[in-house]
């Protein structure tokens, strides 16, 4: 059952991510990137295990949910979390987040999962990533392999909605863009041409 299977991969991804944490807290492991790291994988193996044992009391899903191709129960949370992610990476690349980027942050999570997301929540992430720092390659190097195709490609749909908000890509968002590509497991040339059919699509909208 996949529920079973979550259980296994979220105890995994629950017991690495404790053990890195508790390196950290005894002076073992001093590195903040592997505390970062540490701490989202014990988040989400958390959350994997919690959601196995109520797919497990509530009895069999269906075998259509099994299908590799469809988003499992429970990824939904994942892909949510790492769609919010990579925007504000590309976003606070330059150290900073405006009101009108938060707005289009919210305008654009709600076009791709028909769900909306609050300010206060993205006020929130966007301060600890820019207080801590982020990894957004490794991050989402973690989730991966619970996302389906279509999925990853939203993720970087969305990101390039954040690099043309403002109509000016920079370099720091460019660098940023292609940590995302290789966390999600596109090719350079892949990523090239998304990027060509969003900006093709864009200028089509506009009338250019």
């Amino acid at each position: 059952m996949i529920s079973t299977k979550f259980m296994g991969a979220g105890t995994a991804m629950f017991v690495i991510g404790a053990l890195g944490m508790g390196g950290n807290f005894f002076g073992i492991i001093d590195d903040p990137n592997i505390l970062k790291v540490s701490i989202f994988m014990a988040l989400v193996g958390g959350a994997y295990m919690v959601l196995s044992v109520i797919a497990l009391a509530g009895g069999a899903i269906d075998d259509h949910m099994y299908d590799y191709k469809t988003l499992h129960a429970g990824d939904s949370n994942v892909f949510s979390v790492g769609l919010l992610r990579c925007m504000l990476a590309i976003t606070i690349a330059d150290g900073k987040i405006q009101d009108s980027e938060v707005d289009k942050i919210s305008n654009i999570f709600q076009h791709l999962t028909g769900s909306t997301l609050d300010e206060e929540t993205i006020r929130y992430t966007a301060e600890g990533m820019l207080e801590e720092g982020t990894d957004i390659k490794t991050e989402l190097a973690t989730v991966k392999p619970v996302l389906n195709k279509m999925l990853k490609k939203q993720m970087i749909t969305a990101s390039l909605y954040v690099l043309a908000a403002d109509g000016d890509m920079n370099d720091d968002e460019l660098i940023m863009l292609d940590d995302i590509r290789e966390g999600l497991g596109f090719s350079m040339g892949q990523c090239e041409r998304m990027k060509k059919k969003f900006l093709k699509n864009m200028a089509g909208k506009l009338g250019v």
